[in-house]
């Protein structure tokens, strides 16, 4: 029998922690801190389900393996005042490229190339490049039932706040989380233009009634700074009172009672392999898992779901054996290009760990200026602003498979002589890749990594489409007004134009090239970092799902999944707005379930009197 619960908690001592209820729970023989509902993963879909659950009143515990970030999350690394790099528009470049950050808010997953996936409290929202995409009604005809577009565009328009229109049917007006326009720039007013001559057509939104065309973006930004789903619901002021959050807590399994999932274990501290000791907390409700496309399949296997036979290997016994938990993965590659160009009117600032910025006295003033709430500094900008949707050939169905992505600048490491004016640097995405690949144990170990293989390119199609999109962009860039700025393709190169040294390009990534004089480079392909799928929804019948259509995981009960993992098909577009939309349903799911089941047993304790 499990002990009896009794919630104990001790306040953390410092005034962050005192600000967002951090504390430590504290357990012996016979005490366990106990809530309605835990939510493992303090991401984006994760606060945002914290969040509703609390301001529906039930009590929430967050356990998320990261530690704080943005300022009103509780971060204290401060590079601009009080704000934090994960607060900067233009820092997530920075977040991601550079060791002194992403050794400590990146998971390990020894791959080649390795996923970026976030670790820290806001997840992949205080890391990416803030683009809010929704998923597009064709999307949604795989999801099934209760997941159609109708079903599911209430709950996107729930959390925002469009600061370009009124509320519409498609946008939300006076939501938690910020929807904005960016400045843009020379070189990409020029993409655009030279798009529409080329035939494509201007899009000026891309959340509208359609998302094929060229046009600009709009981002997570409010007032020059990130509006992280973490930040509007979990931050200073917006955290509801019943939820509390614990920072720097690995879940090492779900606890469970024959097929009744009770709570989790979970060792505290930065490094989980020195020897903490498990802590245990319970759940009078459910377990809600929001840990993302890697790290969800990989606890659930950890926890006795999943294939038998690798549970078996590792000496895991089983609680409910289901082959599809990490499988599915799906993920595209982007394929890079980059020119030369005569300049532009946006420069890079990279910012250095202590304050201020490394590269010049521009980008000195210009950090200066943005914390003194300037919104038109570059630093307010990501340092992206255009894209544009193309169907290729290939595409499956009806919406736009190629997504473009121009970024003004040397994205990829200033690989190139000084002797260049500027740079431009091209993006191409096959955002509907039918290449799948896989999450597995690599022991039975919870702090061990899992074995990720994206098997990206396995599909020909997805590489066909991929290489169409390299040429139609070559297209593109000839015509004016971009064929002014840009001046050498520097990335594959002019003179690579097969599908053998075009595919060489791609698998290569961006930094190895034949056209540099390299020898062919091992397969090193750059993944979007969209990956989706591994713990797919679906109807409980079909041997591919992991989570019914109300995402309970199934062959168990007390389980939920609520993160990019249950996506049948990646969206038609960045995948960030879709976790947040899962967030919104998850939330409301679990406590519409929750209410019925109280009136169900209303229902049946009055029958029982009036029999009586």
């Amino acid at each position: 029998m499990r002990p009896a619960f009794r919630a104990l908690a001790l306040a953390a001592t410092t005034c962050a922690a005192l600000a967002l209820g951090l504390f430590i729970v504290l357990h012996d023989n016979d005490e366990l801190a106990t809530f309605d509902y835990i939510v493992v993963g303090g991401g984006s879909t994760g606060s945002i389900v914290a969040g509703r659950l609390g301001q529906a009143g039930y009590t929430v515990l967050v356990l998320e393996a990261g530690g704080t970030t943005q300022n009103s999350l509780g971060g204290t690394q401060g590079v601009a005042g009080k704000w934090t790099i994960f607060d900067i528009p233009l820092g997530w470049v920075q977040v991601l490229s550079d060791h002194r950050w992403s050794k400590e808010f990146q998971w390990e997953v020894p791959s080649d190339p390795p996923p970026a996936i976030a670790r820290g409290l806001g997840g992949c929202g205080i890391h990416n490049a803030m683009l809010y995409m929704r998923g597009r009604p064709e999307d949604f005809e795989a999801w099934g039932a209760g997941w159609g577009w109708a079903d599911v565009l209430p709950y996107y328009i729930r959390s925002e706040d469009n600061q370009r229109h009124t509320k519409s049917e498609l946008h939300g007006v006076g939501g938690p989380v910020a929807v904005s326009d960016v400045k843009s720039d020379n070189i990409s007013r020029a993409f655009v233009e030279s798009c529409v001559a080329s035939g494509v057509d201007a899009n000026d939104d891309f959340n509208g009634a359609r998302r094929e065309g060229a046009g600009f973006y709009q981002f997570l930004i409010r007032g020059g700074v990130r509006d992280a789903p973490a930040a509007a619901f979990l931050g200073f002021g917006n955290r509801p009172s019943t939820v509390s959050v614990v920072t720097h807590s690995l879940v090492s399994r779900v606890l469970f009672e024959g097929n009744r999932a009770w709570g989790v274990e979970y060792v505290r501290g930065t490094n989980p392999n020195g020897g903490a000791a498990r802590l245990k907390a319970a759940a009078r409700k459910e377990v809600v898992l929001c840990a993302g496309a890697i790290n969800t399949p990989k606890l659930l296997q950890l926890s006795g779901v999943g294939d038998r036979p690798m549970l078996d290997n590792f000496g895991i016994p089983t609680v409910y054996h289901n082959p599809s938990v990490g499988s599915s993965a799906a993920d595209g590659v982007y394929a890079i290009m980059q020119w030369a160009s005569v300049g532009g009117d946006f420069v890079r600032c990279r910012i250095d760990s202590l304050g201020g910025s490394e590269d010049n006295d521009y980008c000195s003033d210009q950090l200066k200026r943005w914390a003194a709430g300037d919104a038109d500094s570059v630093f307010a900008s990501p340092g992206v602003s255009a894209g544009a949707f193309l169907r290729s050939p290939y595409a499956q169905g009806g919406e736009p498979d190629i997504q473009l992505t121009i970024h003004p600048w040397d994205k990829y490491g200033r690989t190139w002589t000084s002797s260049y004016q500027g740079f431009a640097t091209m993006e191409i995405a096959n955002n509907h890749p039918r290449s799948r690949g896989r999450v597995a144990l690599r022991s039975g170990r919870f702090s061990d990594p899992p074995i990720f293989e994206g098997v990206y390119l396995s599909n020909i199609n997805d590489s066909l489409a991929l290489l169409w999109a390299i040429r139609e962009v070559r297209k593109i860039a000839k015509l004016p007004p971009l064929r002014d700025i840009l001046r050498a393709e520097l990335i594959p190169g002019a003179l690579l134009t097969s599908d053998k040294d075009l595919l060489d390009a791609i698998q290569c990534g961006p930094k190895q090239f034949r056209s540099l004089g390299r020898p062919a480079c091992d397969r090193t392909e750059l993944p979007v970092n969209h990956l989706a799928g591994t713990c797919r929804l679906g109807d409980p019948a079909d041997s591919r799902a992991v989570v019914d259509h109300r995402l309970r995981v199934i062959g168990v009960r007390g389980l939920r999944v609520a993160d990019a993992s249950v996506m049948p098909r990646p969206p038609s577009g960045n995948t960030h707005a879709t976790c947040m939309m899962i967030g919104e349903r998850a939330a409301q799911m679990i406590i519409d379930d929750d209410r019925g089941v109280r009136r169900a047993l209303q229902r049946k304790r009055s029958k029982r009197r009036y029999e009586s």
